[in-house]
């Protein structure tokens, strides 16, 4: 993997795009909860959230994929070597596995018919949330108190 001096205008895209949609399921999350509910008493689930719930979800594990992908191919800025930038690395490694992990358990509960995952599935949302406001806070911090212009490297292609 290269170390490049800022991200492309794909992984800028890419991070965006798979924080907007994680947020968007996040937030639409009881839908899937209630037709989830109903299809476990065997009831038709109500109107069509549950289904945009999942194209959603399996947009986010393609994207998650091909951002995967980009980060061998058009490589990522050097990190540093301080303990904060081995914690910075570690979130965003967590964050990556976080974002198969949540679709892989929800597509194991609603297309697998594996209750199993359904709580597991839920507690991976919420640590994903959690650790995105990390990340975020983080990056404003940087930003806006180091005046390290850090997050200017998700905003401004290379």
């Amino acid at each position: 993997m290269t170390q490049e001096p800022g991200y492309t205008r794909l992984q800028i895209t890419l991070h965006w795009a798979i924080a907007g949609l994680v947020l968007f399921n996040y937030i639409f999350g009881e839908t899937m909860e209630r037709a989830y509910d109903a299809v476990r008493q065997n009831v038709e689930p109500a109107g069509v959230g549950h289904y945009l719930h999942v194209v959603v979800g399996l947009a986010v594990l393609v994207l998650t994929l091909v951002r995967i992908g980009a980060r061998f191919v058009l490589g990522v800025p050097e990190k540093g070597s301080t303990p904060g930038d081995k914690v910075a690395a570690g979130l965003q490694g967590l964050l990556y596995l976080l974002t198969l992990l949540v679709p892989a358990l929800g597509m194991t509960a609603w297309g697998g018919g594996q209750a199993w995952a359904a709580g597991p599935h839920v507690l991976a949302a919420n640590a994903i949330m959690l650790l995105a406001l990390v990340h975020a806070v983080s990056a404003l911090f940087h930003q806006y108190v180091l005046k390290d212009r850090l997050l200017l490297r998700m905003m401004r292609p290379r």
